[in-house]
C-alpha cells in the first residue's frame, strides 16, 4: 500500500483516480490546486505524486520544479496526467523531469500499470 497526493482540480478526474486507487489499497489525498498540494506534501509518508498540468493557480511544470527544489521530493515518484496525445505527453514528461505519464480519460489496466511501476502492486 502506498501514499498517493493526485493534485487534480477537476473533481470528477480526482474522484476517478482516488477510486482507482483506493480499489488498489492505497491511501489517497487530494489537492485541488497548487497551494493545498504544499500543504499536503509536508507529510514524510509520500510515495507517489499524480499531478495535472492545468491547475487554477499554477501550471504542472512549475509546480513539480518547486516540488523537487523547494520540498525536496528528489525520491518521490511525480507523474503527470495528461490529456495530451501519448507521443506528445511522453516527450513532455522527459523533457520536464516527470517520472512518467498516465493519459486522460483513464484506463484502469494503463492507469495502474504506470503507477504500479512506482509503487508496485
Amino acid at each position: 500500500m502506498a501514499n498517493v497526493i493526485v493534485i487534480e482540480d477537476v473533481e470528477d478526474s480526482a474522484n476517478l483516480a482516488k477510486k482507482i486507487l483506493t480499489k488498489y489499497g492505497h491511501e489517497v489525498l487530494i489537492a485541488t490546486n497548487g497551494e493545498e498540494a504544499l500543504q499536503l506534501v509536508n507529510s514524510p509518508d509520500i510515495n507517489l505524486i499524480l499531478l495535472d498540468l492545468g491547475l487554477p493557480d499554477v501550471d504542472g511544470q512549475t509546480l513539480l520544479g518547486v516540488l523537487r527544489r523547494n520540498y525536496g521530493l528528489t525520491d518521490v515518484p511525480i507523474i503527470v496526467c495528461t490529456a495530451w496525445p501519448p507521443d506528445a505527453a511522453q516527450k513532455m514528461a522527459e523533457a520536464y523531469g516527470f517520472d512518467d505519464y498516465i493519459s486522460k480519460p483513464y484506463k484502469v489496466v494503463d492507469f495502474m500499470d504506470v503507477v504500479n511501476k512506482f509503487v508496485g502492486e
